[in-house]
């Protein structure tokens, strides 16, 4: 299978979303790609969940081309792997930051003592 193929039905299984409503309130929006795999990892647990919400009157729909979802599953991915680049650059940053300013206080510390 080659990767356009791959992406198409990543893509179309992120398009594709459940959702789960209690009047206008929207409780769940689901990619059907993460649907799936839910029912693959967790079938009883999925069973169990659907049979409580619809006992608690809670609507299901499915939304093909969901507006806000319709971008390239690969672009999402590789906004997701920027964003996380992002935060773990911050982070580096910051510990980084904390660091040096722990060894600056103790280096203070040892002037002071002696």
């Amino acid at each position: 299978m080659n990767t356009e193929k791959k992406n198409g039905i990543f893509s179309f299984l992120y398009c594709n979303r459940v959702k789960v409503n209690k009047g206008s309130t929207p409780i769940l929006n689901l990619s059907l790609l993460f649907s799936i795999l839910g029912v693959l990892t967790a079938p009883w647990l999925v069973v169990a969940g659907v049979i409580v919400a619809l006992a608690l009157g809670y609507k299901f729909a499915f939304e093909r081309n969901a507006a806000g979802f319709s971008n390239d599953f690969d672009q999402v991915v590789k906004g997701a792997a920027s964003n996380v680049r992002t935060v773990v650059d911050n982070v580096t940053d910051r510990v980084e930051d904390v660091v040096d300013d722990v060894k600056d206080r103790f280096d203070g510390d040892d002037n002071t003592h002696e």
